[in-house]
């Protein structure tokens, strides 16, 4: 099985293989995917590393085993900033020469405890720039479920990096995003990977619980949608119906009560 690095700043995840057809997802620049099957006219048919499988185009992907493994073991930063530029230079007037989105995953070539502005960054394609300090965060890939009070808080913190932005169906990107998309990266952003769609799966972390033992961070599951919960009666979405990611209330008292949602929540799910 051969293996792949996405060096797109967005690549399309497509339910058949034809640029024409459904987007069911998104990868970001930078990570790991496996090559299960190739198909005719350069498409490729692989798996996520949270185990999501669809049709990519090959010119969205890097494919060469030694450089995904060396990746995958080697990446250490990802974007925080909702969009950002590799520069050429570390200097503002630099020349751009990549683009990203918060979700990105990159290797910086010196540390974020750096008191200079820029830090260097490589590329899935071997080249190197610049991108601002403050865009970047350390990369994480696992959690610790004992602090819960700040892993809560954190998944409504990068759950909210997202209010605004216009829905997206297949998103995962502050260009445009869906409900599950705006949950499974929540959490990614977090080290903890869940199922990309809105339901319960087994294999991944999220277990149902009852609904009135539902705390912030939890996700709330509708028929064929899901949310996060923030606690007070309110939860934040990304809706077609509301058209961009924002947070309405299960009270009718609340200025931001979604009659639409109202009587329709299934099941609630939590990793605590």
């Amino acid at each position: 099985m051969k293996y792949g690095v996405v060096i797109k700043e967005i690549g399309h995840i497509q339910s058949i293989p034809q640029n024409n057809s459904e987007n069911s997802d998104e990868v970001l620049l930078g990570m790991n995917v496996k090559i299960i099957k190739k198909i005719k006219n350069n498409w490729y048919y692989i798996r996520t590393h949270y185990n999501y499988e669809g049709y990519i185009n090959g010119e969205e992907l890097l494919i060469d085993d030694s450089i995904s493994k060396r990746w995958q073991k080697c990446k250490n930063v990802v974007a925080a900033q909702g969009f950002g530029d590799v520069l050429d230079i570390p200097k503002a007037e630099g020349h751009q020469i990549a683009n990203f989105t918060r979700g990105a995953q990159l290797i910086s070539t010196n540390v974020l405890c750096s008191k200079k502005k820029f830090v260097k960054v490589e590329l899935p394609n071997g080249k190197f720039g610049w991108v601002r300090k403050e865009f970047l965060e350390e990369l994480k890939t696992t959690y610790d479920v004992t602090d819960e009070d700040n892993l809560r808080e954190s998944l409504v913190r990068s759950a909210f990096s997202y209010i605004g932005t216009q829905y997206r169906w297949g998103g995962k990107s502050p260009l445009g995003i869906d409900c599950s998309g705006l949950c499974s990266m929540a959490y990614m952003l977090n080290g903890i990977i869940i199922y990309r769609d809105a339901k319960i799966k087994e294999g991944f972390p999220i277990k149902r619980i009852p609904i009135d033992k539902m705390k912030k961070g939890d996700l709330l599951f509708f028929p064929g949608h899901v949310a996060m919960y923030l606690g007070n009666d309110k939860y934040i979405h990304a809706s077609h119906n509301n058209d961009v990611v924002r947070v309405n209330s299960f009270n009718k008292n609340d200025e931001d009560y979604y009659e639409y949602l109202d009587g329709k929540l299934e099941m609630v799910g939590t990793i605590f």
